[in-house]
């Protein structure tokens, strides 16, 4: 065995063997998703969006919640893309950069990698952004969620999963993303938007406790960290 079969065991680790399963799990993030994902999205609901490492086809499910109705989807686990086959939605096995060169230029209003940097190298990553910028309509955008390079906390994220190799300051990925022929890129730190439950009382906590700390870390590295929770999104516009 070698760590790709880890690839195999991971719906099952986490609960997803059902398309029940799935359903709730999409439930589960749908608050987050609004918050953070939801305002990226196009308003019309016909365009053509995809999903690549869509996975169990979780997110692919709360798109279709929202009305979208032109949705594709790509992954490389078929233990996955079973799961995901039950959303509803067409899903191929392939490899992502491989299947973003065989799409049309300039199709796709929106392209959604979610928890997908983190599992490729710096050559590959570069070839996704260059093929998803060539597969994105003018004005396109594609939405990103991975661990947090600027975040003290990173580690969490990017060594709870052995098949993690890297990851993104938002200062590399702007750069990248420049790079790569996209004209401007947005961030959201997943922290407050986490909050669930008490938000009233816990939001001007976090607001204070992350001035505090900012202050602190200023005043002791001279670093200023914008985003400190451990995952990071960004929308990269074409």
């Amino acid at each position: 065995m070698n760590h790709l079969d880890y690839y195999k065991f991971q719906a099952e680790a986490r609960g997803v063997r059902s398309l029940e399963d799935v359903r709730r799990k999409a439930s589960e993030r749908a608050f987050i998703y609004e918050r953070v994902v939801r305002s990226w999205l196009p308003r019309d609901t016909a365009v053509p969006l995809a999903e690549v490492a869509c996975g169990h086809g979780s997110f692919l499910h709360w798109l279709k919640t929202c009305g979208y109705t032109n949705l594709a989807g790509v992954d490389s686990s078929p233990e996955q893309i079973a799961l995901a086959r039950q959303v509803g939605v067409p899903v191929e096995e392939d490899d992502v950069n491989r299947w973003l060169a065989r799409q049309p230029k300039n199709y796709f209003a929106t392209i959604i990698a979610l928890d997908l940097a983190e599992h490729l190298g710096r050559d590959d990553f570069m070839e996704l952004l260059h093929l998803t910028n060539a597969a994105l309509l003018p004005g396109g955008r594609m939405i990103m969620r991975l661990p947090n390079g600027e975040s003290p906390f990173v580690g969490r994220n990017l060594f709870d999963d052995i098949t993690h190799v890297w990851t993104y300051t938002p200062n590399a990925l702007n750069s990248l993303s420049q790079m790569h022929g996209f004209s401007a890129t947005r961030f959201a730190d997943e922290g407050a938007d986490a909050m669930r439950d008490h938000r009233w009382l816990k939001l001007p906590l976090a607001k204070v406790a992350r001035f505090l700390l900012r202050g602190a870390v200023r005043l002791v590295t001279r670093e200023n960290i914008q985003f400190w929770s451990p995952n990071l999104w960004a929308c990269l516009e074409k």
